[in-house]
């Protein structure tokens, strides 16, 4: 069956040349089957586009390794993604967007990727691990970037990483199973409790995988706050406030106790939807969406018009 493309896709990796001959040892670790992902091409991403009605796909770099004494390397990864992502823009018009790679944790980097992939490039967003090695994004050392991204009214994805104090924890699950939702938690409480959220109103924040276990844990947290004086004065509307201005992609959300923990926390206008590709196939999310018994309006706001809203650029 033919489908009108109308989707788009926040949650879509691409695999660029250098970027996959730096990290394909890493990656055989960690993915199910690296070997199929690594054969990906911008082909396969338009085919399954095509074959699942999605007009548009915001395209992301999934983690990278974290290099705190070696900015140059890390930049000059960074600058070849953000260019690659960009050509495919160009060479796919409308089909394509892109969250621009930060190469964190160096900050002056930050800066002179961030001006060069908005200015030149003119990504879309841009795209950040839940943690840097020893480091949360709520970190005050990283204060100077996201301050830099709310002044530009940015949008960030953030995707799942291991940091360095868990790695091989369980070292027959691989961490895609059970520390990128942790991971997430942590990233989504350091830039709460950090203030980062409060303090940078015109950011957009996504997460991948429906925010990881903060659905779940989010009232346990908002309850034993209350019981934190210096926890509590960090956050003077509560921290379900602070939680429920963040976006959420449904990638891994679409069933029905993950969309129940999901929509008691926020609401319909902060999901996202994504597929994870190539990682995971499109149908999984498309099928399953349509199964949870939202209604027509509502599948309408995950699977467009919440992204057109804080991705206007997509609109051109």
């Amino acid at each position: 069956m033919v489908v009108t493309p109308h989707r788009i896709d926040v949650h879509h990796h691409i695999l660029p040349a250098r970027w996959l001959e730096e990290e394909r040892e890493r990656m055989a670790g960690r993915a199910l089957d690296f070997d199929m992902v690594a054969k990906w091409t911008p082909a396969m991403s338009l085919e399954a586009m095509d074959r699942n009605g999605i007009a548009t796909t915001v395209t992301s770099i999934s983690t990278v390794i974290v290099r705190p004494n070696d900015p140059k390397r890390a930049q000059a990864l960074a600058r070849d993604c953000n260019e690659y992502a960009a050509r495919l823009c160009q060479d796919h018009p409308g089909r394509f967007g892109s969250f621009a790679l930060l190469p964190l944790p160096h900050i002056d980097q930050c800066l002179e990727e961030i001006a060069y992939a908005t200015d030149v490039l003119k990504c879309d967003g841009f795209k950040m691990q839940t943690s840097y090695e020893t480091q949360w994004p709520g970190d005050p050392a990283f204060a100077p970037v996201f301050d830099e991204l709310n002044r530009r009214k940015a949008t960030i994805f953030f995707h799942p990483t291991v940091p360095g104090c868990c790695t091989n924890l369980l070292p027959d699950l691989n961490p895609p199973l059970i520390e990128y939702p942790f991971d997430t938690t942590r990233a989504i409480m350091s830039l709460v409790f950090g203030g980062t959220v409060r303090r940078c109103p015109d950011i957009n924040f996504i997460f991948a995988h429906g925010g990881g276990t903060v659905p779940m844990l989010a009232h346990r947290v908002a309850n034993l706050v209350n019981v934190r004086k210096d926890l509590a004065e960090r956050l003077p509307e509560g921290a379900i406030a602070e939680f429920r201005k963040l976006y959420f992609d449904v990638v891994s959300a679409t069933n029905r106790p993950a969309m129940a923990a999901l929509l008691q926390l926020t609401t319909v206008s902060k999901l996202l939807f994504g597929t994870d590709i190539p990682y995971m196939k499109a149908e999984f999310t498309v099928s399953r969406l349509d199964e949870l018994g939202l209604s027509a309006s509502d599948i309408r706001a995950i699977e467009r018009d919440n992204a057109l809203r804080i991705l206007p650029s997509l609109k051109r």
